[in-house]
């Protein structure tokens, strides 16, 4: 009997698990019972209790007005919301090293830590970038302590709710939970081979499926508990401010000549330490050009005829 009756039960488990990841209510009707026959087919059997015959209908009496209809459930509160906070913070400075020093004071304060951190070096000039991770809850006071480091140049932060993706991944595995014990007890009764390997194979499936889904809401669950901040440090010779907005045309010549000139001797100032960083390269080129100079002026001289006798000589 136990023989025929399994491949029907265990087609009722797969059959349960596929209405679990739908989303469907898996739960039978209360006014019906179902059992089995000898010949391994359901029979439904109907629940006498569950309402009286017509006849048996006692007649209507009055009675308190009905109560309202219960209000459907809301959406979850703050607290049971799962929203994950990312940000891009881009700063400069003219105090590299002190800068650095700030900035890991500033994660290890906030109970952060540095997911990845990499040390550029551009010339004469450092540039830092890193992934800070740090608790949720101090998300933008983490922002506002690390804009106090060097001058912001951009600031943008993104939130993202991930509610409806966590709470369908956690009813998904609690279907596949009560699925993997129900095979495992079907897995028990199992007499012939055939049915054994049936049952675990899809034991290793449900398996599978609880693995990932438990992988899932563990990654969810970082990046909501911990907020990503993409932060990048450069260091400069002169930061970055936004000119003030001047109104009269002496105001606006004024400005841009003061612009001209402190352009002008950045460039200056450019120039000669590119001129210091490659001195030797400077003179090289200079010998050579040298020589090349004189050999044409050589040969110059050697295809000039020479001047005509004057007369009398």
């Amino acid at each position: 009997m136990k023989k025929k009756c399994l491949p029907v039960l265990l087609a009722l488990v797969l059959a349960l698990s596929a209405c679990g990841r739908s989303g469907g209510d898996m739960s039978a009707p209360q006014d019906m019972l179902v059992g089995w026959g000898g010949v391994g087919e359901p029979r439904v059997f109907q629940d006498t209790e569950a309402a009286p015959a017509e006849s048996e209908v006692p007649p209507e009496t009055p009675t308190e007005p009905p109560a309202p209809w219960p209000e459907p459930e809301s959406a979850p509160k703050a607290e049971n919301e799962k929203i994950i906070y990312s940000a891009d913070l881009e700063l400069e400075t003219k105090s590299f090293d002190t800068a650095c020093m700030s900035l890991d004071q500033a994660v290890s304060g906030m109970g952060g830590r540095y997911e990845s951190r990499t040390l550029h070096q551009q010339g004469s000039y450092r540039s830092l970038c890193c992934t800070v991770r740090v608790p949720s809850e101090k998300f933008r006071l983490f922002l506002d302590e690390a804009g106090t480091v060097g001058h912001v140049t951009y600031r943008s932060e993104y939130t993202e709710d991930v509610g409806e993706a966590y709470y369908d991944s956690e009813a998904r595995l609690a279907t596949q939970r009560t699925k993997l014990e129900r095979l495992q007890k079907l897995l028990e009764e199992a007499a012939g081979l055939e049915d054994i390997i049936l049952l675990e194979q899809a034991l290793s499936e449900t398996e599978l499926q609880i693995e990932y889904l438990t992988g899932d809401l563990r990654r969810y669950d970082s990046l909501i508990g911990y907020s990503t901040v993409n932060i990048t440090l450069g260091e400069v010779y002169r930061l970055t401010t936004d000119e003030e907005v001047v109104q009269s045309f002496p105001q606006r010549l004024a400005a841009a000549f003061g612009t001209g000139l402190r352009r002008g001797a950045e460039g200056l100032e450019e120039l000669t330490i590119a001129v210091a960083s490659n001195w030797v390269g400077i003179l090289v080129l200079a010998a050579a050009g040298t020589g090349v100079w004189s050999v044409l002026r050589r040969r110059k001289k050697r295809k000039t005829p020479p001047a005509p006798p004057a007369d009398g000589e």
